[in-house]
């Protein structure tokens, strides 16, 4: 019989290795952990400034609708901000409702002068987990002829998934490509990140996240 992952590993965790050792190993996998918890947490805060300096000075009509889970089905309030002024939505925040003033998930939208959204940034916590978020998420908008693009980072500053929709060519288009999609090397997907209907979705659309790791 073939020994199990688990045995595996807790083999070779009692293979003889020096206290220093393994304090250094343990010490390293804690500030990693501690880099990706701050990280985050960080960004959640950012994104929570991001909302309040957007509807600072406008009138804000706010939408209230109360949602949870199975377990817990009014575990939130969520609150869809929107400007009176222009009609654009500015800002989704769930509201722990045992904890007001604790965001359960967040979504932030920035426009440009047309009334596009160019960029969107989200955190969601795990309900009564509130050691870091479970998923950080940042957009950026593409705008080129008739389609509309995004490219997905979260805060580790990797592309996580492309969208585009629209028409190009006389004819109605919608692409959704992955981690794997993005990452493949098989003829089919190569075909399609080098085909018009992509160049032209992505087209101007920057590839690093550059300074928008601070939701802005």
């Amino acid at each position: 019989m073939q020994p199990t992952l688990f045995k595996i590993f807790f083999a070779i965790l009692l293979l003889p290795l020096s206290t220093a050792a393994f304090s250094a190993k343990s010490e390293k996998r804690m500030k990693v952990d501690n880099q990706h918890v701050n990280a985050w947490n960080r960004f959640a805060d950012q994104v929570l400034a991001l909302h309040k300096r957007q509807i600072a000075g406008k009138q804000i009509e706010q939408t209230q609708v109360s949602g949870g889970y199975a377990s817990n089905p009014d575990y939130y309030n969520e609150i869809i901000y929107t400007d009176k002024a222009t009609g654009k939505v500015l800002s989704i925040i769930q509201w722990e409702k045992d904890s007001p003033d604790v965001v359960h998930s967040i979504e932030v939208f920035v426009h440009d002068d047309k009334g596009r959204v160019i960029r969107d940034f989200s955190a969601a916590y795990l309900p009564g987990a509130r050691n870091a978020p479970v998923q950080t998420l940042i957009n950026l908008h593409n705008y080129n002829n008739g389609l509309h693009a995004y490219r997905q980072f979260d805060v580790s500053k990797d592309v996580i998934y492309e969208y585009c929709q629209g028409e190009y060519g006389g004819q109605q288009h919608q692409l959704r490509l992955f981690e794997e999609n993005l990452a493949a090397t098989d003829y089919d997907s190569r075909q399609l990140l080098k085909s018009p209907v992509y160049k032209a979705c992505f087209n101007g659309l920057q590839k690093k996240l550059g300074k928008y790791i601070t939701p802005q």
